[in-house]
């Protein structure tokens, strides 16, 4: 059995940039998660020496919104090329049925050890409360039962997946704006739709997480998508796309609109956020600029940033919590050093197990097919006994 940590695409079409984006979004989550459990559970992480490092990791949280942004992208594109293109058309059954068979396998496979290891090994939860959480999150509705302010005990950074399968179904529907002709009229409509929604959050409040929360960043991801399989260049390309393209991150990644009571600074914040997340966006895929973001072993991270996500967190406190009882050093800096590349290293080690066994082998659209032909050859098969007996 040969092992490769290369994706498989359902359309042969592969972006590196893309998993090198997936890559960067992958670990500020992780580093985001990391300083969040160090923050709860040890006291020398709160000395002053940390207060640079917290400072920069806690903003890991935008790389939710990144991901956001690519899945825009990335599922925008089949339906732009048919509605602008007027490629083949996107059949609704297969595609609803890949999304099926390619993330549900990992993700209830994940959901169902946690629930065992809730139940028996940390036994934090009753029985009762345990299949509460574990088919609210199963069947995607956990952040409308628990609202906004409960996480997912039993993983988590679950809550995100909740608003993916949300627009997931809504594509089909929301993919028709790239059938508006005029190319202008379709393109301010989707930059005003993403802005609608920003603003519109700063004046309703809902009792929980959704969609409408996050729908600008999947417009944007859209408006990239239909730069994309249009061949348009809207942004310069000059000798400064490095510089540029960093700039846009760091603004996305440091202006953080929490920072202030104001809802106008909040609004004008977040707003620069989503403008600045499409330029870097479109100088790391569009302008090619980072090369290193197509590197294989980059793209490779960020191509099982899936089965990171679904064990991170639940590794992070499993693990965690003997570990932070030892101490290496009298250290702080030497302790969180050495706890961070054990839990790193755990991560990534189990991580790409799952990956390899579960999650790559389910990218092949037709893995479902393949194993029930297998089983029907066995079964065909005459056994070693029937072969004497014929003899």
């Amino acid at each position: 059995m040969t092992f490769s940590f290369k994706r498989i695409t359902s359309s042969g079409k592969f972006i590196p940039e893309i998993d090198g984006l997936r890559f960067i979004a992958i670990t500020g989550v992780v580093l985001f998660h990391l300083n969040y459990y160090y923050t709860a559970n040890t006291i020398q992480y709160d000395r002053s020496f940390f207060s640079p490092v917290k400072s920069i990791l806690l903003h890991g949280y935008l790389c939710v919104s990144l991901f956001f942004v690519i899945s825009g992208f990335i599922l925008g594109m089949p339906f732009a090329r048919f509605h602008i293109l007027k490629e083949s058309p996107v059949d609704l059954k297969k595609y609803f049925f890949r999304r099926l068979t390619r993330l549900e396998p990992p993700y209830i496979l994940v959901m169902t050890v946690m629930l065992f290891v809730v139940l028996l090994v940390t036994r934090k939860l009753t029985l009762s409360g345990g299949l509460e959480n574990y088919f609210s999150s199963i069947f995607y509705v956990h952040n409308l039962i628990y609202g906004k302010h409960v996480f997912p005990y039993l993983n988590g950074p679950a809550w995100s997946l909740e608003i993916e399968v949300q627009f997931y179904i809504l594509v089909p529907l929301i993919a028709y704006i790239f059938s508006i002709r005029s190319v202008s009229l379709r393109r301010i409509l989707m930059i005003g739709i993403a802005y609608f929604f920003l603003i519109l959050n700063y004046f309703i409040d809902l009792p929980f997480t959704s969609l409408v929360n996050y729908f600008q960043y999947f417009f944007i991801g859209f408006l990239l998508a239909d730069l994309y399989v249009t061949r348009s260049f809207v942004l310069p390309n000059t000798k400064w796309n490095q510089v540029i393209g960093v700039v846009c991150f760091l603004l996305f990644w440091f202006f953080d609109p929490y920072f202030t009571k104001s809802k106008l600074v909040k609004c004008l914040a977040e707003a620069m956020q989503l403008a600045s997340v499409f330029c870097f966006i479109y100088y790391v895929v569009f302008l090619k600029s980072f090369k290193t973001l197509s590197v294989s072993l980059i793209t490779n991270i960020g191509g099982m940033c899936y089965s990171i996500y679904l064990m991170h967190y639940p590794l992070i406190v499993l693990v965690g919590k003997p570990l932070l009882h030892h101490s290496f050093s009298k250290y702080a800096f030497i302790n969180i050093s050495l706890y961070s590349v054990i839990l790193i290293f755990t991560i990534m080690a189990i991580s790409s197990v799952l990956f390899l066994f579960v999650e790559r082998p389910c990218m092949d659209k037709n893995w479902f097919r393949k194993i029930f032909s297998t089983n029907r050859l066995r079964q065909a098969s005459p056994s070693p006994s029937n072969l004497r007996q014929d003899r």
